[in-house]
C-alpha cells in the first residue's frame, strides 16, 4: 500500500494526508484518500485496458449529456489512470452525499426518473470496444441456460428431507413455466430481433449495479457512482435491480411502488409499445430466482424468509406476465 500511495503522490502531484482502505479483495481495491487536492475514491481495476477505456468513455459521454457522475482526477500528465503492479488505478472525486432512501413511492418515482434520464441520454455512445460489452447478444443463451439451471436445481434437490428445499420446490413449477412463457415471447418478438441488429449507438447503456448505495443525493440532486459493470443492454436490467432492492426493503411485492418507478422512468425515457413489451418479458423471466439458487442465498435465510422471498417473487412475476399479454402488439 505504501508503494501505491507514493506513486499516487508522484503521478498526481499531490500529498496524501490520510488514507483508508474501504475494500480489499482479490477482485478489487477501493481506498479513500484525503489529499492537498481534495478528497478522492481510488479504485483498482485488475482488468484489460479495453474494459477501463469503455467504462471511462461511457462516464464521459453521460457527463457531457447531463448525467451527474463524479469527475475523475487526471494525473499531472493528463492521464486518466495509473498502472501499479499489473493493476490500473483511477481516482474519482469523492462526494460527501447521502445514499438515497428506497422507502416511499415518491422517492421511488425520483429513482425511476434518474434511471430514465440516464438511459435516454446514453443513446449515441460509440466505442471501438463496444462489441465486447453488448448485452443483447447474450439474452437468448441466458434464457436457455437459466431455465436449464432451474431444472437442474429441482432434479438435484428433489426428494431431499429438507424444509428449505421443499419450500423452494413448491414454487419452481410456476417459475419454470413463467420462464418458458417469457422465452416464447422473446423468440417471437419482432422488436427483439430488430434491436439486436441495430447499431450499438442505438442501444442504451445500463449501469449493471444500480442500487441505493450507488445513488447519492444532496439538495434534490442525485449522482450515480460505481460504473464498473456498465455495458450496452436494455432498461429492464437496471429496473429489475431497483425493483428487487425496493421489494427487499419492504419485504413484499408492491404494485404501487412499481407503478411509481415506471411512471418516473417513462417521464424521462418514454418507451414504445414494442419496447414496453420487451421490458415486461424480461421482468417476467425468473432471473432473480436463478441467481437466488445459484448463489445459494437461501442458506443464510430461515424458512419464513424463504417463503416470503418466493411469494413476493411469484406475485411480481404473475403481474409482469399479465403486463406481457397486455402489451402484445
Amino acid at each position: 500500500m505504501d508503494d501505491l500511495i507514493k506513486k499516487i503522490q508522484h503521478k498526481y502531484d499531490m500529498t496524501v494526508l490520510h488514507h483508508k482502505t474501504i475494500r480489499d479483495t482479490s477482485k478489487s481495491l477501493v481506498i479513500y484518500l484525503e489529499t492537498t487536492n481534495g478528497k478522492f475514491i481510488g479504485k483498482s481495476f485488475p482488468l484489460q485496458k479495453e474494459r477501463l477505456h469503455f467504462i471511462l468513455n461511457a462516464e464521459a459521454h453521460l457527463r457531457k449529456n447531463g448525467v451527474l457522475i463524479p469527475d475523475i482526477q487526471r494525473t499531472k500528465n493528463q492521464k486518466r489512470y495509473i498502472t501499479h503492479k499489473d493493476n490500473l488505478y483511477v481516482l474519482h472525486q469523492r462526494l460527501s452525499w447521502s445514499n438515497i432512501a428506497y422507502n416511499s413511492p415518491i422517492r421511488m418515482e425520483r429513482v425511476g426518473m434518474v434511471l430514465g434520464k440516464f438511459h435516454a441520454r446514453s443513446l449515441g455512445f460509440s466505442s471501438k470496444h463496444g462489441n465486447l460489452y453488448n448485452g443483447a447478444e447474450k439474452w437468448s443463451l441466458e434464457y436457455k441456460t437459466d431455465l436449464a439451471a432451474l431444472e437442474k436445481w429441482e432434479l438435484k434437490h428433489a426428494g431431499k428431507n429438507n424444509q428449505k428445499y421443499a419450500t423452494i420446490a413448491e414454487y419452481l413449477p410456476f417459475f419454470k413455466q413463467a420462464g418458458l412463457t417469457a422465452k416464447k415471447h422473446l423468440i417471437s418478438s419482432p422488436y427483439f430481433s430488430k434491436w439486436k441488429r441495430e447499431p450499438l449507438t442505438n442501444h442504451f447503456l445500463c449501469h449493471g449495479d444500480f442500487n441505493n448505495g450507488n445513488l447519492l443525493v444532496s439538495n434534490q440532486r442525485i449522482a450515480i457512482i460505481d460504473w464498473e459493470d456498465v455495458r450496452y443492454d436494455f432498461p429492464s436490467k437496471d429496473i429489475a435491480r431497483v425493483l428487487s432492492l425496493a421489494m427487499r426493503k419492504s419485504n413484499q411485492w408492491n404494485e404501487e411502488l412499481f407503478s411509481h418507478i415506471l411512471r418516473g422512468y417513462l417521464q424521462e425515457n418514454p418507451l414504445s409499445i414494442e419496447q414496453l413489451h420487451l421490458l415486461f418479458v424480461d421482468l417476467a423471466f425468473p432471473h432473480i430466482i436463478e441467481r437466488f439458487l445459484r448463489k445459494k442465498l437461501y442458506a443464510q435465510m430461515n424458512l419464513a424468509e424463504i417463503q416470503q422471498f418466493c411469494n413476493r417473487e411469484a406475485l411480481k412475476t404473475a403481474f409482469m406476465l399479465d403486463e406481457v399479454k397486455a402489451h402484445v402488439y
